[in-house]
């Protein structure tokens, strides 16, 4: 009998984060949700609050200074009233709904408001700044007027055509159904390289609608360097284990 992939939050610690807002920091193109995460993370002296353990993840610990993590963890700042979801791993897409799911389902139960989270569009190397001299970088879309229309008014435009993939565009659809405002920004990011400069755009973006998430910029471009190298070993490891699982089943 088929069942659906169950995903458990461990929670850690209560924690208030009210009327706040939740970020979606799992890996997409041009790692610019990793490390943008990380640079909140890191800037706003944040405390893990939970983790998430389910059978879709790699059965791997990730090991940070010196001490275990799971690949799935969820970070708070009480005071800002912010939240995140972070992972270094590349998921398979059966997890996407799920994850995007638990998300969701995480905010309602903490009486977020808003969730944000970032689509990346991958473009050649060579045809980044021709395409930045033709038209903006970094567009926005959110079942939000009010939101849009704010973002609009400092210079933020709609995308207008398109698709959102991913744990993005289920949140999306999701967003009127579970009355949670959701804001996805679509960034051009260098194909097969983490995109700092894209990460950094988005950051500033963020900070339009989200005065509290402060980030450290020159931080983002360290942490961005140490998540570089970090996900060149787990995701390595990780197609390490698949290979060895699929070898003897």
């Amino acid at each position: 009998m088929h069942t659906e992939p169950i995903i458990e939050i461990r929670k850690l610690k209560e924690i208030n984060i009210e009327d706040g807002v939740v970020f979606d920091g799992f890996y997409n193109i041009g790692l610019t949700s990793t490390i943008a995460c990380g640079c909140f993370i890191n800037s706003l002296k944040t405390e893990l609050v939970g983790i998430l353990d389910s059978s879709l993840f790699s059965p791997m610990s990730v090991i940070y200074d010196a001490k275990p993590n799971f690949p799935a963890r969820i970070y708070a700042n009480e005071e800002k009233k912010l939240g995140f979801f972070v992972s270094e791993l590349i998921l398979d897409p059966s997890a996407y709904r799920p994850i995007a799911d638990i998300i969701l389902r995480w905010s309602k139960d903490n009486k977020c408001k808003t969730i944000i989270s970032i689509a990346g569009k991958a473009i050649e190397k060579e045809d980044k700044t021709t395409k930045e001299e033709e038209e903006p970088s970094l567009k926005v879309i959110s079942n939000s007027p009010i939101i849009m229309k704010k973002l609009n008014n400092v210079g933020i435009l709609p995308l207008k055509y398109g698709t959102i993939n991913g744990i993005p565009g289920i949140l999306l659809n999701e967003s009127n159904w579970k009355n949670i405002d959701v804001v996805v920004f679509v960034v051009d990011v260098i194909a097969g390289v983490p995109d700092f400069r894209a990460a950094a755009n988005v950051v500033q973006a963020i900070s339009k609608i989200v005065p509290e998430a402060y980030c450290e910029i020159q931080l983002l471009i360290k942490e961005a360097e140490n998540i570089e190298n970090k996900l060149k070993i787990i995701n390595s490891q990780a197609a390490a284990n698949k290979f060895e699982k699929q070898m003897y089943r």
